[in-house]
């Protein structure tokens, strides 16, 4: 696919000359594909940021689960028969 884009770019720049109407159109879609490109990164380091968050509150919960398991202590009632 970005093979095909590259055969189109380079025609478009070689006709570019030969065709007046061409480059105007040739500038829009480039610059649609830059603010595509930039929408695709924004979105991209969200996602990555949200997943850090993400991955952050799990390792906290684990361990706050962890130190809890290791703080209870297990009691055990016994009762004794009256001696009497």
């Amino acid at each position: 696919m970005e093979f095909l884009a590259l055969i189109a770019g380079a025609a478009v720049v070689v006709a570019a000359p030969l065709v007046p109407t061409l480059r105007p159109a040739a500038k829009k879609v480039v610059a649609g594909g830059v603010a595509v490109f930039d929408a695709t990164r924004t979105a991209v380091a969200i996602a990555g940021e949200n997943w850090m968050d993400l991955v952050a509150e799990a390792k906290a919960e684990r361990a706050a689960e962890a130190e809890a398991r290791a703080a209870a202590v297990e009691t055990i009632e016994i009762t004794l028969p009256d001696e009497g």
